[in-house]
């Protein structure tokens, strides 16, 4: 019997074992999870676990979610601007969150108020180029901590106030707060 003449049409045949697939891979992941991760999170080790490069691992906003991943053996990636990480915290390899440069991002100015045009992409098309035309990067939408104090803005505030001046850690902060939600840039 040939599987044209199958009561199914092929296109649901198809369909159905793609959901099958689909499903089976859901069961093994949240096996995976409940076998291996759970119990690494509800006890974790001393020292941190290797990591496991078959796990397609996380972006957490979350100093404790990362940390907690990281000490259970998860590949995590800790989104924030860098004076918002602790001293304490080991960074393998820091990144710079922007646009592609092939999409256009410009503003013009209605009443005095600068508005953004539409979001237009030039150049070949792929997944990420079309997902930042829909959606652009607009920095953190949740709340951010207090930055670290760094010894290198330490001593510069204790040079600043020695020859004189206000202190301005209050206002260097808010630039960092500022910097950390304004969106990408080039220089963050």
């Amino acid at each position: 019997m040939q599987l044209w003449h199958h009561p199914l049409v092929f296109r649901d045949l198809v369909i159905f074992v793609a959901q099958l697939q689909r499903t089976l891979l859901d069961i093994h992941a949240l096996l995976g999870y409940a076998e291996i991760l759970y119990p690494l999170l509800v006890t974790p080790p001393s020292k941190p676990m290797r990591a496991n490069l078959t796990w397609m691992g996380c972006f957490t906003k979350r100093t404790e979610i990362c940390e907690s991943l990281y000490f259970a053996g998860v590949p995590v990636w800790l989104v924030r601007h860098e004076s918002l990480i602790p001293s304490t915290m080991n960074i393998v390899r820091p990144v710079q969150l922007t646009f592609p440069e092939d999409i256009v991002r410009a503003m013009y100015l209605e009443d005095g108020v600068a508005k953004p045009f539409r979001a237009i992409h030039r150049g070949p098309a792929d997944l990420l180029r079309h997902y930042h035309t829909r959606r652009p990067y607009e920095g953190t939408l949740a709340e951010q901590p207090e930055p670290v104090a760094t010894s290198s803005a330490a001593h510069l505030s204790s040079q600043q106030h020695s020859h004189g001046r206000k202190q301005v850690t209050e206002k260097r902060s808010k630039d960092a707060r500022v910097k950390a939600t304004a969106g990408p840039s080039k220089d963050l």
